[in-house]
């Protein structure tokens, strides 16, 4: 998490403060993501400024245990010793200050968006802290508030990247095989600024998701997704569940893609669901678990909602647990696909403060499941048990 101009990180199994990040920037931080896919011991953060840079930090536990991450006191000890991150790299090109950044699946790409209207991406020569860029898209007509990556799937698709902007429309992004990326798909639902955006089967950001694999149980959790699916969050209040139509359907409907574009080959998407109403202020954040399919949200006014999609034959009744063990009971929906119901609502999560970031993560502490964490305007951090 950021708090001015340092990034603090903290152990999901104790709880605890781990490290600090700090020095690197000469404004406030406004966005974090962890690299993936290091060698065992060895960590990577990249941090998103006011500044307009990107900075990447890197460091190596190997010779040092598990440097707060692991059980008991050792961890405390290891931390007051200052196993120090290195600032490595900084990333220069933004014009105004980062408002998101997120690593592909792969690792491969990292993606940072920014006030300037524009997206860039990164990518990592022989992982030795140099950087090339490799794309810089400029299509939106307003701040880009948020980016995403599409979770690796067997489509042989290659990496997808789609975007959030304040000229209200959502941007899907596509590399076309010899390393030019174009926009494939414009996502238009309204004229309020789309804050936030997440793929089913991954988070919004990579700062704490879990790598757990959907669970292969017949008669539990959500149905199976017929093609890709997004969700939005706005400015309206409203969070929106986007398909993209596939190619047959396209063709049945009259929409023919085009053979000769040198760009990647152009989508079309159509909006499958509004979620129930909840939120009476601007929603910032949104996340979609992997693991169970649920989807939780945020905003200015303080909430946090958890929802559940209701496919044929199913119709349930979940809630959430706080801090303060409040568990709210949800509210039934109609059966069938494509419907969605409120499971749990918190009401003022934060106190009086807007709530600006909600992410599902695994629990560590020895619980069962998936845990929420949320960060608001009273800079704390929060987390929320949800049961099963």
């Amino acid at each position: 998490t950021s708090l001015g101009k340092s990034a603090h990180i903290t152990s999901l199994r104790t709880r605890t403060p781990h490290s600090v990040l700090e020095g690197g920037h000469t404004r406030s931080i406004r966005a974090t993501a962890w690299k993936p896919h290091l060698p065992a011991g060895q960590l990577g953060v990249v941090t998103g400024s006011f500044d307009g840079t990107a900075g990447v930090w890197r460091r190596d536990e190997s010779a040092g245990g598990e440097g707060g991450f692991g059980d008991g006191e050792e961890g405390e000890e290891e931390r007051e010793e200052g196993e120090d991150w290195e600032f490595s790299v900084v990333l220069e090109g933004h014009d105004a200050e980062v408002k998101s950044l997120a690593f592909s699946p792969s690792g491969q790409y990292l993606a940072t968006c920014s006030r300037d209207k524009s997206i860039w991406i990164w990518e990592e020569v022989d992982g030795a802290d140099e950087w090339e860029t490799v794309a810089v898209l400029t299509e939106h007509e307003g701040d880009v508030k948020c980016v995403a990556w599409a979770p690796a799937d067997e489509s042989g698709e290659g990496e997808c990247l789609a975007s959030a902007s304040y000229d209200g429309t959502v941007r899907v992004w596509r590399e076309d095989g010899e390393g030019e990326w174009g926009c494939v798909g414009v996502l238009e639902g309204g004229e309020e600024t789309v804050w936030g955006v997440a793929w089913e089967g991954g988070e919004a950001t990579s700062k704490s998701k879990s790598e757990a694999q959907p669970e292969a149980a017949e008669s539990d959790g959500p149905p199976k997704p017929r093609t890709r699916r997004l969700i939005t969050c706005s400015a309206d209040n409203s969070l929106r569940v986007w398909r993209r139509v596939e190619a047959a359907e396209s063709t049945e409907s009259g929409v023919v893609p085009s053979t000769m574009r040198a760009a990647p080959q152009g989508e079309t998407w159509e909006i499958e669901a509004v979620l129930p109403a909840a939120h009476t202020r601007a929603v910032y954040s949104v996340a979609w678990s992997e693991k169970t399919g649920r989807v939780v949200s945020c905003g200015g006014d303080s909430k946090i909602v958890v929802y559940g999609e209701v496919g044929e034959g199913k119709a349930d009744t979940e809630g959430e647990k706080g801090e303060e063990g409040e568990k709210k009971e949800g509210e039934k929906a109609q059966k069938g696909p494509g419907k969605w119901q409120i499971l749990a609502t918190t009401e003022m999560g934060h106190g009086p403060y807007e709530i600006n970031h909600v992410t599902w993560c695994q629990r560590f502490d020895g619980g069962e499941g998936e845990m929420v964490v949320s960060s608001g305007d009273d800079g704390a951090v929060r987390a929320w048990e949800v049961s099963e």
